[in-house]
C-alpha cells in the first residue's frame, strides 16, 4: 500500500477543487494516507508514492500550470502510478463524448506516453456564471455554453474507489 498520495489540483472556481477533495474523502476511507494541495503549492514530490492530478478545462485545456507542472516533473511522474482527472464539460451526458474524446490537451500527449497514467477520467464541471467575470461570461454566451452544475458524484466516487483498490495492491 502506498505511504502517503499527493492529489495536486487546478481549479479556478472551486469545482475542480471540491472533486479532489472528495477523492481524497473516498482514499483516507480506505485508509490511505492522502495530501489534497493546490497544484501551484506543490514544490517537491519526494514523500509521496503515488499522485492523483486534477485539471480543470477552459475553453478546451487544461489550465496552464498543470501543463507545465506535468513538463517538469515527467521523469519523476514516470517512475511512480500516476492517476488524472480533467473536470469541466458542461452540458448533460457523458463528459467525453461532450469534448469529443478529448481526455488531456494533444499537445501533451508525449509527455501523457512518458509517465503512462494508470487512469484518465473526465468529469463534468460546474458551470456558474455568477462566479465569472465580463469576459468569461461573453464567451460562454457566445459559444451557448450550458450553465450548471453538471458534476456526476456517483462517478467520481466510483473512480476514487477503483484508485484506491490500485492503490492498495
Amino acid at each position: 500500500m502506498a505511504n502517503k498520495v499527493l492529489i495536486a489540483y487546478d481549479s479556478k472556481y472551486g469545482a475542480t477543487q471540491e472533486i479532489a477533495e472528495k477523492v481524497g474523502e473516498v482514499l483516507k476511507k480506505d485508509g490511505i494516507t492522502v495530501d489534497v494541495v493546490p497544484l501551484k503549492n506543490v514544490k517537491k514530490l519526494d514523500g509521496y508514492q503515488a499522485v492523483i492530478i486534477g485539471s480543470a478545462v477552459y475553453i478546451g485545456q487544461w489550465y496552464k500550470p498543470t501543463t507545465k507542472f506535468l513538463q517538469k516533473n515527467e521523469k519523476t511522474l514516470a517512475a511512480m502510478p500516476v492517476w488524472i482527472f480533467s473536470a469541466g464539460p458542461s452540458g448533460k451526458g457523458d463528459p467525453v463524448e461532450l469534448l469529443k474524446g478529448w481526455k488531456y490537451p494533444p499537445m501533451l500527449q508525449s509527455v501523457i506516453d512518458t509517465i503512462k497514467p494508470r487512469d484518465t477520467a473526465v468529469f463534468g464541471g460546474n458551470l456558474n456564471v455568477d462566479k465569472m467575470k465580463g469576459l468569461e461570461k461573453w464567451i460562454v454566451n457566445r459559444v451557448g455554453g450550458e450553465v450548471g452544475d453538471f458534476r456526476d458524484w456517483e462517478m467520481i466516487n466510483a473512480w476514487a474507489k477503483k484508485v484506491a483498490g490500485a492503490l492498495k495492491k
